[in-house]
């Protein structure tokens, strides 16, 4: 509604105030906006964010630390009630089982001198009469390559059946040295007891010689004695007693094989067959 101006003066009075008004108007709409209706902008939410993850990370560290707690309580129980422990179970449960041939033993005495006559008794009749001791002495027959075929000639007999382990010793217990020159050896035992075993069982079925077979156990020390003769040389002065030992077992061997071609009469071939057999088997296993 446009003001009544009756005179200059009044005009240019009214012109003034309203002037005035439009400034006031014009301030107002330069003016930032309230800090109040800043913080309420959907961009000020986000800072809370940072606070709930912080949380959740304190959970989950709180929950894994809980669940190693409990998880390490339950092997001390277990490795507590465990006969052989925790360890134990795992290696019984999960480690391979050694390789074994299964003799035939006629049976286990206290005393030595029950173990010899038995001894004399078995080898008069063709075994091998080999007296093995783990506490108390066993006298062995013949051994096989598979445990039913040992089981099958241990039911017949009223026998029981004797594993004799193949491994043993690793180049690792040797000095370093000496592991590489013994490992040429390494399962020769198993090798010469295969040799051997498969001379007596075509003795004992009669489908060769006792000539034949001293032949082949000849070639057959031949063999060991070049694969030895690094070996046995540069530990000759040895003095740790893994070393001794294995030496000595493979000079036993060589002897062994050595009296089967030069000293075992033709009649007794096929028992001294497998009682060096058996011997072999129960030294140097590596």
């Amino acid at each position: 509604m446009e003001k009544d101006y009756t005179t200059y003066a009044d005009f240019k009075a009214g012109l003034a105030e309203q002037r005035s008004a439009e400034h006031v108007v014009e301030d107002m709409r330069s003016r930032p906006e309230s800090p109040k209706k800043e913080s309420r902008t959907p961009a000020a939410r986000p800072q809370r964010k940072p606070h709930r993850r912080r949380g959740a990370l304190r959970s989950a560290v709180f929950l894994v630390l809980v669940i190693v707690l409990l998880f390490s309580l339950a092997l001390l129980c277990a490795d507590f009630l465990l006969p052989t422990g925790v360890t134990g179970y795992v290696t019984e449960t999960f480690a391979p089982a050694p390789a074994a041939v299964y003799a035939v033993s006629a049976g286990a005495f206290d005393a030595l001198g029950e173990a010899r006559a038995l001894s004399d008794n078995v080898r008069r009749k063709g075994g091998a009469g080999f007296i093995a001791y783990d506490g108390r002495y066993h006298v062995l027959l013949s051994a096989y390559h598979d445990r039913d075929q040992a089981q099958a000639v241990a039911d017949k007999h009223g026998y029981t059946v004797y594993p004799i382990l193949t491994e043993g010793m690793s180049t690792a217990d040797f000095p370093l040295a000496y592991r590489a020159k013994v490992k040429p050896l390494v399962g020769y035992h198993v090798d010469l007891y295969r040799t051997l075993y498969d001379l007596s069982d075509g003795l004992a079925q009669k489908g060769t010689t006792v000539a034949y077979c001293r032949e082949r156990v000849r070639a057959a020390l031949t063999a060991l004695q070049e694969k030895a003769e690094p070996f046995l040389s540069s530990a000759e002065k040895a003095t740790d007693a893994a070393t001794l030992n294995y030496r000595s077992g493979v000079l036993a061997a060589q002897a062994a094989l050595n009296n089967l071609i030069d000293q075992s009469t033709d009649a007794d071939f096929l028992t001294d067959l497998r009682w060096t057999y058996i011997m072999v088997l129960r030294i140097n296993r590596i």
